[in-house]
């Protein structure tokens, strides 16, 4: 093939103008990558080793190095290579020259495409860096196939097949082909239709399409209480809160009289997902009831939150109670009903109302899963929690079937017929990767506990809706390309586990279990395993061994050693194989868990489920986090000042625990529970309680003040109730009766107590 025949991009025009030696490598690449690409690597190589020893002469460097790896190591090594693009540009074509250099048979079309690009990005940098001279820099373009005997058309068939429908153009053009996250793929499902609905033009992804309708941008995130798709019905897991609905509403319907059902939550806490799913699929339990799902609307521009509750509850008024046969759904968030029964309204009193929810408790630490009482039930979704508690550990039956939906092996599953479908059609991009690895059960309890640690540490509130969001987070990369056109740098950075770890700033939830990054751990398994790395020559046993999952140890198994890498790439490739190992092997990930973490959730387990044994215990570790963080001069003597004073007091306390809060239970599974550690102790008469909830914050800052660990001034304000709640405790101490005085000047104890004739005794210890 000539020259002549061949339409050399402008990439050489641009190289030539540079005057450098590498141009004849570039040429003779475009010349002959259609009909030889292994070739046309080998070429790639040459001119990755001519810019790195021209890098060289342009820095009057010696060259104490022979190898290609030992030359771009040293230049990364000492900040003249500083940009990770470039460091992964030249690793990319280190490694996948090396293939093409090795015997055998090897032709790949697309890694020749990945390496004509990665020559366009070196050569721009050198010009950047290195050039003087002011040269106009093309746009990015790919080689043109050459136009004799029908090759073009050949070569543009094939090209289509590599990179689908447009993505050739697109691929020119310096952009991938992008998803729209707004684009509604499709209409509205109803019962005749196929729940996946092959509507793309040919080249385009089913997958993509289906799990990009879990975000919140798309068409299905829209919750409305009338109108429920056939594809939310797929999705909807039922649960406890549901269960309770339908009991109460089945009740109701045998009544006579009117009755009112307050579903009391959050925005977003799964209100209007239930009712329409209960509108499209039981819509006997509701059709005699009047739904509102948003009581904060007005029905008149002139009338506030307060006047629209009072005309949507009249028939529930003192006034109109026991007279009404209104029948109502109110779905109503908790900060305003509280508004409501506190205000005083125009027309109507709701005494009978206000008594109803202060008896169900509803503002109070109680749990108040379900209350009912005459013509009035509440169901309060802030107690029906998104996991459940086991001695065991945290699980979550509700998340594990919303992974189940999306991952199972079934023909009215639209993800998995998706996947099949792009399968058949020759489409696979790391969305498809991704997907094939979350469809590992390890994989899927690994991001579970990963969100439940997430809602437990920094209290977040998850919704489905949420949830569905997070997941199409974690599957879908920024830009979606074909994954044959992917380097292996790129393959690892839009995996799964990366896309999880990395992109915190997606969401509140992302945005936690970035905190949670085993890379964070200091652990001496992961210490082994950075020593493994660094010293064994073979990484294939080192990967095997550890990630249990095929697909991963496909994308880590590029890399054979730690020769082909270089500062950037090797933590690149670090960073994901611990990922890698974290979500796919279960001792590994038990070995580096967060003990403080674990032990809080075993006492939360036992404090719900009335484990009295396991009560004592922990009365016992917070009496001593009490004595540290204010400090003891000897058993059950307590300090009452600050120790930067000239003296110290000291006070003896009893701490008297309370268990009366406490109710043991039968259940191994706890589904309805309080979310943090409620502990109380009184004073010797029994006439005086107080209680304080113990949240992880701070169960796991009282865990550092047992170990030894010293609060600062940050520590008493982020703590500011344990704090108050101390210095209550402090009042059932027996500084009236004797107290201890600790002089630091002379480093002596002296006491003040009272004789028997109640005169005040001052004595040395």
């Amino acid at each position: 093939m000539t020259s002549e025949l061949m339409s050399l991009s402008k990439f050489i025009d641009f190289l030539e103008e540079m005057n450098t030696p590498a141009v004849q490598y570039a040429m003779e690449m475009e010349k002959i990558i259609f009909h030889d690409p292994s070739s046309a690597i080998v070429k790639a190589r040459k001119f990755a080793e001519v810019i790195v020893n021209e890098v060289f002469i342009k820095e009057n460097l010696e060259v104490p190095y022979t190898s290609f790896y030992e030359k771009t190591s040293y230049l990364t090594r000492e900040d003249y290579i500083n940009r990770r693009d470039i460091q992964k540009s030249f690793d990319t074509i280190r490694l996948i020259g090396n293939k093409a250099a090795h015997p055998g048979e090897y032709n790949d079309l697309a890694d020749a495409y990945k390496l004509h690009r990665e020559l366009y990005n070196i050569t721009v940098w050198f010009y950047e860096v290195y050039i003087v001279e002011q040269i106009k820099v093309p746009p990015y373009e790919t080689p043109q196939p050459p136009k004799q005997n029908n090759v073009e058309e050949i070569i543009q068939k094939k090209l289509a097949e590599l990179l689908g429908k447009d993505g050739f153009e697109a691929y020119t053009k310096q952009s991938e082909v992008e998803e729209d996250d707004n684009e509604d793929p499709q209409e509205e499902d109803s019962e005749t239709q196929p729940i996946l609905q092959k509507n793309l033009d040919d080249g385009e992804s089913y997958l993509s399409r289906e799990v990009q309708r879990l975000k919140d941008s798309s068409q299905e995130a829209i919750e409305n209480a009338n109108q429920f798709s056939r594809f939310k019905n797929y999705l909807h897991v039922d649960r406890k809160v549901q269960k309770d609905l339908e009991e109460v509403l089945a009740k109701n319907n045998q009544k006579e009289q009117g009755s009112l059902i307050l579903l009391c939550g959050n925005v977003g806490d799964g209100k209007s997902h239930l009712l329409a799913y209960l509108k499209e699929n039981k819509p006997e339990l509701i059709e005699n009831y009047t739904i509102f799902n948003d009581a904060t609307e007005s029905f008149s521009p002139n009338k506030d939150a307060m006047e629209t509750l009072s005309e949507i509850l009249n028939g529930f008024s003192d006034q109109n109670f026991g007279f009404s046969n209104d029948n109502v759904i109110l779905a109503i968030n908790m900060g305003v009903l509280h508004n409501f029964i506190t205000t005083e309204h125009e027309h109507y009193t709701y005494n009978l109302l206000k008594e109803f929810i202060d008896d169900s408790k509803l503002f109070t630490q109680d749990i108040t899963a379900h209350f009912s009482s005459d013509n009035f039930d509440l169901i309060s979704f802030g107690d029906y929690h998104s996991y459940e508690l086991t001695s065991k550990g945290p699980i979550s039956s509700f998340y594990s079937s919303l992974l189940e939906r999306i991952t199972m092996e079934t023909n009215d599953n639209p993800f998995h017929l998706a996947y099949r479908e792009d399968e058949t059609s020759g489409i696979h991009t790391m969305v498809h990767e991704n997907y094939k690895m979350l469809q590992n059960q390890r994989v899927q309890e690994s991001i579970i506990q990963l969100v439940v640690q997430a809602i437990v540490k920094k209290k977040l509130v998850i919704s489905a809706r949420a949830f569905l969001n997070f997941i199409a987070d974690i599957l879908i990369p920024d830009e979606i390309s074909k994954f044959k056109m992917l380097s292996e740098f790129e393959v690892l950075e839009q995996s799964l586990p990366n896309l999880l770890f990395n992109r915190k700033e997606r969401s509140e939830i992302l945005n936690a279990i970035s905190d949670l990054d085993p890379l964070h751990c200091r652990s001496v398994h992961i210490d082994q395993l950075v020593i493994d790395l660094n010293t064994l020559s073979n990484w294939d046993s080192i990967i095997s061994e550890n990630i249990k999952d095929d697909t991963p140890i496909k994308w880590l198994n590029s890399f054979v050693t730690k020769e082909a890498l270089m500062g950037y790439t090797f933590n690149l490739f670090f960073e994901s194989f611990i990922r890698n190992t974290y979500l796919t092997n279960e001792k590994f990930a038990d070995n580096i868990a967060d003990t403080s973490y674990t032990e809080y959730l075993k006492n939360l387990f036992a404090f719900n489920k009335g484990e009295m044994q396991e009560v004592k215990r922990f009365y016992e570790e917070f009496k001593s986090a009490i004595f540290k963080w204010k400090g003891s001069p000897k058993k059950d003597y307590v300090y009452l000042n600050k120790p930067s004073e000239k003296y110290r007091l000291a006070q003896r306390i009893n701490l008297r625990p309370t268990i009366d809060h406490l109710e043991p239970r039968r259940d191994e599974v706890l589904e309805s529970f309080k979310s943090t550690i409620l502990i109380g102790y009184r004073d010797a008469d029994n006439q005086k309680k107080i209680y304080l909830d113990i949240d992880y914050p701070l169960y796991s800052l009282l865990t550092k003040v047992r170990e030894g660990y010293r609060p600062n001034k940050k520590d008493e304000e982020d703590a500011i109730k344990f704090v108050e709640f101390i210095d209550k405790l402090m009042a059932f101490g027996e500084k009236k009766e004797e107290m201890q005085v600790f002089f630091k000047a002379d480093q002596r104890f002296y006491s003040i107590s009272k004789d028997d004739f109640g005169s005040f005794v001052f004595e040395r210890e």
